[in-house]
């Protein structure tokens, strides 16, 4: 598997501020499951031990807890985080102080979480279509891939994709988000082939790497509720819990700056084309 981890771990020395303030909002998501379970232990032993239902209440209420307080920090902070993010990713370079500036000129281009959702969705959707019924009309024929397989990957991977084009509309500069994603688009569709395979690739990495997580998780949290008379079930998903929050900390900021940093590269010296924008711009506007 050859990956650039050099131009990621350069792409990401970049935007190291905001890299490390995003991760530290997980971690205290992590710690935050940890405490909801630990709480949760508590009020089972005074109730008399962790019986079948209370260990399933138990496991629906953390995981209920942690899903409620992921969406309320995406609708409210992280989403601008992310933006910021995938700026500094794109090669532009606000003014110091790098987390601050970068988070105020994510905050002007999306104003609010509904903006920047619509335009991530209007870009995957556009995705989904080159890749399931589009691209003959959208690309040359040497960029499609073939089989039904390569298809799902890149479904699969379409977030990422989708993420990275973005980030290629922000380097383009200016205030129209949709005119720049479309220009982006077409970039991606013409020259794009080369990012496009290193997604899939990246996909295979990030797997791997949330598989290896929480495998180094759950053995362990699988021998120690066993062995403190608790269901082993629990540990399983507070290992699930924390192997996702550590992936999205660590892992999926490595493989974006990977995705971003090799579709610039291929998109550098290169104009989008005007008729393939407009073949694009019904994807966007829908």
């Amino acid at each position: 598997m050859r990956l650039n981890f050099k131009d990621a771990l350069a792409v990401l020395a970049a935007a190291l501020p905001v890299v490390l303030f995003r991760a530290g909002f997980y971690i205290a998501g992590g710690f935050m499951v940890i405490l909801l379970f630990g709480m949760g232990f508590f009020f089972l032993n005074l109730a008399g031990g962790a019986g079948p239902i209370l260990a399933t209440m138990l496991i629906a209420a953390a995981l209920l807890g942690g899903l409620m307080t992921v969406w309320i920090w995406q609708r409210f902070f992280l989403f601008r985080q992310q933006a910021a993010l995938l700026l500094l990713f794109s090669g532009r370079r606000p003014a110091a102080p790098v987390l601050s500036s970068a988070a105020h000129e994510a905050g002007r281009l999306f104003p609010d979480y509904s903006s920047w959702a619509l335009l991530n969705r209007r870009i995957r959707r556009a995705l989904v279509f080159f890749y399931r019924k589009g691209e003959k009309s959208f690309a040359p024929s040497d960029v499609s891939p073939r089989g039904s397989f390569l298809k799902t990957v890149d479904l699969l991977a379409a977030g990422t994709l989708g993420r990275a084009i973005l980030s290629l509309a922000l380097a383009r500069g200016g205030d129209d988000a949709r005119r720049s994603a479309r220009e982006g688009l077409a970039l991606f569709f013409r020259h794009g082939s080369g990012s496009r395979r290193l997604a899939r690739r990246w996909l295979c990495f990030s797997t791997a790497a949330m598989a290896f997580l929480f495998l180094c998780l759950a053995v362990p949290n699988w021998l120690f509720f066993r062995a403190a008379g608790a269901p082993p079930g629990i540990g399983i998903v507070l290992a699930a819990a924390i192997a996702w929050l550590l992936h999205k900390a660590f892992v999926v900021p490595v493989v974006q700056a990977g995705v971003c940093g090799a579709l610039l590269a291929e998109a550098k010296g290169h104009e989008p084309d005007a008729a393939l924008c407009e073949k694009i711009a019904p994807q966007l506007t829908l």
